[in-house]
């Protein structure tokens, strides 16, 4: 039987800690009240029998091993790991198995809709349908549900409910089939509602197939709920958890005593206090995992499945029969009054318990209704949009520092161009901003060692000074373009590659300062750090090596 206690916790107040906390069915109290005697009654015949029983010497020795025991106890035995993982493996089962319980209103309300008619032979066919799909309910929770099980012990006393009728019991047990027969009230109830739709009481494909799918649905939830129970969660866990906590009280039966009488330092506890409060906390926890773990039980909050399957055959009648294609005469509303506002009784609205939901900026003004506000377009690659570059303070002194110590320095396929190299009034920085600042490499062929840049002389490339920017280092080389084309260029006939400036809308690439060995090939040489490919550039704007 569920236990709700919702009421007591509608509002926050110090006394409903206490209606929480003394109330006795499903309580931690009630689980655990029989072990926590047990082990109190064992913890004190210890406590005699080391205290009376033992002369000095035993009790010293007895007392050495206890010590070495309580110093390893709590690393051997990590009971709050070991149960919170448990406990969440067995609440999101619980949850999954409340999720399909099976409710029969969706169902009945599409069998309503779309099963039109109200002869005799239709409104039969639409109770037909519920009372076969409540049926399957009853055959597969007599199967996983003790409760259930009492009150439908066989299929006579299904029959007396009003659940089966004689003759379908009959048909029932002539089904050939070595398995659970769940599925033979599913199947009549889709032949039902098949036959409806061959007399045209469903007036159209798509709403037949509509009306199925929620049979279907219910079909499955029923599935999944004897899943769970074919295959409950393997059995060597939860005994390791039971097996574990136990153990570790077990333990503290001798961990938790005063060993030495002569230390005057130490208060002499009685009662093991701390002790009992440890026991509540873990053994609780632990007894909600046992409680979780088959919520179609007998235990307190275990679901009620008898009280589901009367709600369900209720329901459903009353939805296709008692209360089919009836409403009440439709009148004008008072929301449609221009000047409607909202009613309260008098009390709540003195009390100002409601408050309206608004928004964290909502209330801040920052122009009158009447203001005029100056507005312009952006550019759409402009930092406002996209967003302002990183600062490239660290990769700068990543840089500089294995430049010092002589590794070689990292390339990279993109990096930042700043607008600040650029020379000025030039028509590459004309074109540039606000575009994007980067330049770009022709990949047609990739880095092979076959074209001219494999085969270049070092000669060709003369020294740079490294330059200095506070906002941007960059490792790239900068090249200069009089006339950009639209796309990359492609490999011209001779040994020459290209390396080109694109037009804002195109992705970009840059040549890196040191290109290695594994770049270029064997044969390549390696581009050092202090030189760049700036000079001999043609006319077209192209590199020449």
């Amino acid at each position: 039987m569920t236990v709700s206690y919702n009421l007591d916790v509608s509002s926050v107040s110090f006394f409903n800690f206490f209606r929480v906390l003394f109330r006795w069915r499903g309580s931690v109290w009630k689980s655990i009240w029989s072990e926590l005697v047990i082990w109190l009654i064992f913890y004190y015949m210890v406590m005699v029998t080391y205290r009376f029983a033992l002369n000095p010497e035993q009790r010293e020795e007895v007392r050495k091993y206890i010590e070495n025991l309580h110093e390893n106890l709590d690393n051997c035995v990590p009971l709050t790991f070991m149960l919170a993982f448990f406990v969440t493996v067995i609440v999101d089962r619980w949850k999954n198995i409340f999720a399909n319980i099976g409710f029969i209103e969706n169902t009945a309300l599409a069998i309503a809709t779309l099963v039109r008619g109200t002869a005799p032979e239709v409104v039969l066919a639409r109770r037909t349908i519920i009372r076969y799909l409540v049926l399957s309910q009853v055959l597969v929770f007599r199967d996983i549900s003790l409760k259930v099980r009492r009150r439908f012990p066989n299929t006579d006393s299904i029959i007396k409910s009003g659940f089966l009728q004689e003759h379908e019991a009959i048909i029932l047990d002539e089904v050939d089939c070595p398995y659970n027969k769940y599925w033979v009230p599913i199947n009549w109830a889709s032949a039902v509602l098949q036959k409806v739709f061959v007399e045209g009481k469903i007036s159209a494909p798509p709403l037949f197939n509509a009306a199925w799918q929620e049979i279907k649905t219910f079909r499955s939830n029923m599935a999944i709920l004897c899943n769970f129970d074919w295959v409950p969660i393997p059995l060597a866990y939860p005994q390791v958890i039971f097996v574990a906590v136990r153990f570790y009280f077990f333990m503290c039966l001798f961990t938790r005593q005063h060993l030495d009488m002569n230390d005057t330092r130490t208060i002499d506890y009685y009662f093991p206090i701390l002790t009992v409060f440890q026991f509540i906390f873990f053994m609780g926890w632990m007894k909600v995992a046992e409680g979780l773990l088959n919520p179609l039980g007998e235990d307190d909050d275990d679901f009620e499945c008898n009280f589901l399957i009367d709600k369900n055959i209720s329901t459903g009648m009353a939805i296709v029969d008692a209360t089919y294609d009836k409403f009440p005469e439709m009148k004008p509303d008072k929301f449609a009054e221009p000047a409607f506002a909202p009613f309260y009784p008098e009390d709540v609205i003195d009390s100002g318990a409601d408050h309206a939901l608004v928004g964290s900026a909502q209330t801040v003004t920052l122009a009158e209704p009447n203001d005029q506000i100056d507005m312009m377009k952006v550019d759409i690659n402009s930092p406002i949009v996209v967003g302002k570059a990183e600062s490239q303070t660290s990769s700068t002194f990543r840089r500089r520092l294995s430049s010092a110590f002589g590794r070689k320095i990292r390339s990279h396929s993109v990096q930042h161009l700043g607008p600040e190299k650029l020379e000025p009034d030039t028509p590459f920085s004309q074109s540039m901003a606000p575009q994007r600042p980067y330049a770009a490499f022709e990949l047609s062929n990739g880095f092979s060692s076959s074209s001219g840049l494999g085969n270049m002389s070092q000669s060709h490339l003369p020294k740079l000074e490294e330059e200095e920017s506070t906002s941007m280092d960059s490792d790239a080389t900068d090249v200069v373009t009089n006339s950009p084309p639209s796309t990359f260029a492609p490999e011209p006939p001779s040994s020459h590659r290209s390396i080109v400036t694109p037009n804002a809308t195109q992705p970009v690439f840059v040549v890196p300062r040191t290109i290695s060995e594994d770049t270029l090939g064997p044969t390549s040489p390696t581009l050092p750090f202090n030189q760049t490919l700036e000079n001999d550039i043609d006319g077209l704007g192209r590199m020449k090596f």
